[in-house]
């Protein structure tokens, strides 16, 4: 019975890990910044392009919202991903293609991406 719990267990959480991921990339295409704001931690490393700076999460969401909606955003793919060896952080990369531009978004999280997990998100021409 243990060994079916662990099982159970193990699933559960592999599939609410693809569903953070899911909902952050997700959010990001359809420009839901409410959603995306839950994903942050309270100070970010943003950057857009060449301007890097340390910014509040509300600062962070407005210029990410102003990128979103200068850019009709087609599809976000995933298409490199890693963690640490102890498991503390992790990272994503995404190609977001939109109708005149494809970018590369970098995501760095404590831990899962998940509810305040965020501390970078980077976006550069892919």
């Amino acid at each position: 019975m243990k060994q079916l719990f662990f099982i159970f267990m193990t699933i559960f959480s592999v599939q609410i890990y693809g569903q953070n991921d899911n909902n952050f990339f997700t959010a990001l295409k359809n420009n839901n910044i409410d959603i995306l704001e839950t994903y942050l931690e309270d100070n970010i490393d943003f950057c857009l392009f060449e301007d890097q700076q340390i910014l509040g999460k509300k600062i962070a969401m407005k210029k990410l919202n102003i990128f979103l909606n200068n850019h009709k955003i087609l599809s976000v793919d995933v298409i490199h991903k890693g963690t640490s060896k102890d498991k503390t952080s992790q990272y994503k990369v995404a190609k977001l293609t939109t109708s005149k531009e494809t970018f590369r978004v970098f995501v760095f999280a404590a831990g899962e991406i998940g509810a305040k997990s965020v501390k970078e998100i980077r976006i550069d021409k892919f």
